[in-house]
C-alpha cells in the first residue's frame, strides 16, 4: 500500500519545480560548476570526488551561466577561483555536500538497497561515477524536460549511449524494496507546501528507506530574499529558480522531519566545525578558503534521514 500511495501522491502533484520545466536549470550548472572547481584542488585530502562535474559542462552549459563567476573559474587553479567571496562559498558548499552525499551512497549500495531516487538531479554524476558500484542497483533520475534533455545530452557525448541501469523520469517511480533517496540543492526552490508534500511522500517509500538532502533555514532564507544583494537575489531568483523554503526554526529541523514520518541519523550544518573537519582540512591542517571572507548569508545544512 506503501508504493501505491507514493504513486499516487506524485501523480497528482504539479512539477516538482519552480522554473520553466522546458528549461534547463541554471542552479544545476552552477553547482556543477562548483564541483568542476574543487575537484581541481591540488591536495587530495580536500579534493572534491566528483571527476565528471567538468566534463559533464560544455560551453553551451556554461553560456547559460554567464552572469556567475564560477562560470569563468571552471578553467582556472581553484586556489584563485576561491578569492572571489561568491565561489569560495560555493566550492565549500560542494566539497561537503558532495562528499556527504556520496559516503552515504555508497554504504547504500553496499547494504543492499534495491533502488536509487535523485530527485532534481540536475548534472549528478553518481550514477556514472559508481558506475561499476550500481550497475546491479536500478537508478530513477526524477527532472524537468528542459534539464533532463541536457543531461542525456552530455551523458551521450561522454559515454556514447545511457546506462541501461538508468531510468529518466518526470515522477517518482513504482518502489520494490527500501530506496536510497537524494535530494540535494533542490529543496530550498520549493515553496513550503510543496517541500512538504515532496517529503511526505518520500516518507511513503518502503520503511528503512533513506533520504540524504540539504535544506536552510526560514530566517535566514527570509533575510537573503529581503536583500537584493545577497547571491540568492542577484542570481536564482534572477533565473527564475527563486530560493523559496526554509525549515522553521521553531520548533527546529528535527521536530520538523520527525512530523513528516522520518528518523533523524544525522544533521551537519555546513558550516559547522564537523564538517570543516572531516570535509575542508587540508593536509596541512589548514582549512579551504581559510583567512577568505564568504558571501555566505543562507548557511546550508546536510540530512541524513531514515523513513519509519
Amino acid at each position: 500500500m506503501r508504493n501505491l500511495a507514493l504513486i499516487s501522491a506524485l501523480a497528482l502533484s504539479p512539477s516538482l519545480y519552480s522554473l520553466d520545466p522546458n528549461q534547463p536549470s541554471r542552479a544545476a550548472i552552477v553547482a556543477a560548476a562548483a564541483r568542476a572547481v574543487a575537484s581541481h584542488d591540488p591536495d587530495p585530502f580536500t579534493r572534491n570526488p566528483d571527476w565528471l562535474a567538468a566534463p559533464f559542462l560544455s560551453l553551451s552549459e556554461l553560456a547559460l551561466i554567464f552572469s556567475h563567476p564560477i562560470n569563468r573559474a571552471v578553467d582556472q587553479d581553484p586556489r584563485i577561483s576561491m578569492l572571489d567571496p561568491d565561489n569560495l562559498a560555493l566550492i565549500k558548499l560542494a566539497d561537503v555536500r558532495t562528499r556527504f552525499i556520496d559516503d552515504r551512497l555508497q554504504l547504500a549500495a553496499q547494504d543492499g538497497f534495491s533502488e536509487i531516487v535523485i530527485i532534481g538531479a540536475g548534472l549528478d554524476t553518481r550514477p556514472y561515477r559508481f558506475r561499476q558500484l550500481l550497475e546491479k542497483t536500478k537508478v530513477f533520475e526524477v527532472d524537468t524536460p528542459g534539464t533532463q534533455a541536457m543531461k542525456k545530452r552530455r551523458v551521450l557525448a561522454i559515454f556514447g549511449a545511457l546506462p541501461p541501469n538508468v531510468t529518466y523520469t518526470g515522477d517518482l517511480p513504482r518502489l520494490t524494496g527500501k530506496t536510497f533517496f537524494i535530494w540535494e540543492g533542490g529543496a530550498m526552490h520549493q515553496t513550503e507546501a510543496r517541500a512538504r508534500e515532496i517529503l511526505r511522500t518520500v516518507a511513503q517509500a518502503p520503511s528503512g528507506s533513506r533520504l540524504v538532502m540539504d535544506f536552510v533555514g526560514k530566517d535566514a532564507l527570509d533575510r537573503a530574499r529581503r536583500d537584493p544583494a545577497s547571491p540568492q537575489e542577484r542570481f536564482d531568483a534572477a533565473w527564475g529558480e527563486p530560493w523559496l523554503f526554509g525549515v522553521p526554526e521553531q520548533p527546529g529541523p528535527a521536530a520538523f522531519f520527525q512530523e513528516l514520518g522520518f528518523e533523524i541519523v544525522e544533521l551537519l550544518p555546513a558550516d559547522s566545525p564537523t564538517a570543516a573537519r572531516r570535509y575542508l582540512t587540508h593536509r596541512d591542517q589548514t582549512v579551504v578558503g581559510q583567512g577568505i571572507e564568504t558571501d555566505d548569508r543562507v548557511p546550508v545544512t546536510l540530512a541524513e534521514l531514515r523513513v519509519k
